[in-house]
């Protein structure tokens, strides 16, 4: 919420470095992701995320407008992924050519892949458990015994 982030940035001005560690761990997994899609190396879209986060600390007092703080540490990450990308261009061609994400070998998209799939088992046990509440108890107690439990019934 861009209300937080201003707290957050005021604070962090003020000299609370607890308040720069929670804009680090709100954006951080965000800002991975975007520069690991930009570069495509794992350890290296984590330099640049570092890196990123120290540009942002050392020059958050020139933020103009704090409610835009999202967008600025974006452009400063995409500028670092730019910069990257210059100072290496032979190693970035290679990565080009070479780079196939798949999600099997790659522990970034393994990662994420891990994280969709049990947001997405959460969000289905909770959809049952609000369906079955809404059923008549008896109904209730046989699906349960039937799916839960493997009982049958004759």
């Amino acid at each position: 919420m861009k209300t937080d982030d201003v707290v957050l940035i005021q604070s962090t001005l003020a000299g609370n470095e607890a308040a720069f560690a929670n804009l680090v761990s709100k954006y951080k997994r965000q800002l991975h992701a975007y520069t690991y899609r930009k570069i495509g190396d794992f350890h290296i879209a984590e330099d640049i995320t570092q890196e990123t986060f120290l540009e942002v600390y050392q020059n958050l007092g020139k933020l103009r407008n704090p409610t835009k703080f999202s967008k600025w540490i974006f452009a400063i990450a995409n500028y670092l992924c730019v910069a990257w990308f210059r100072k290496n261009s032979s190693m970035s061609e290679l990565l080009r050519k070479s780079h196939t994400i798949n999600t099997e070998t790659d522990p970034y998209s393994r990662y994420v892949a891990l994280e969709n799939e049990r947001d997405t088992a959460v969000a289905q046990r909770e959809l049952v458990k609000k369906l079955l509440s809404k059923l008549k108890e008896s109904d209730h107690q046989l699906i349960t015994l039937h799916y839960f439990y493997s009982c049958t019934f004759a």
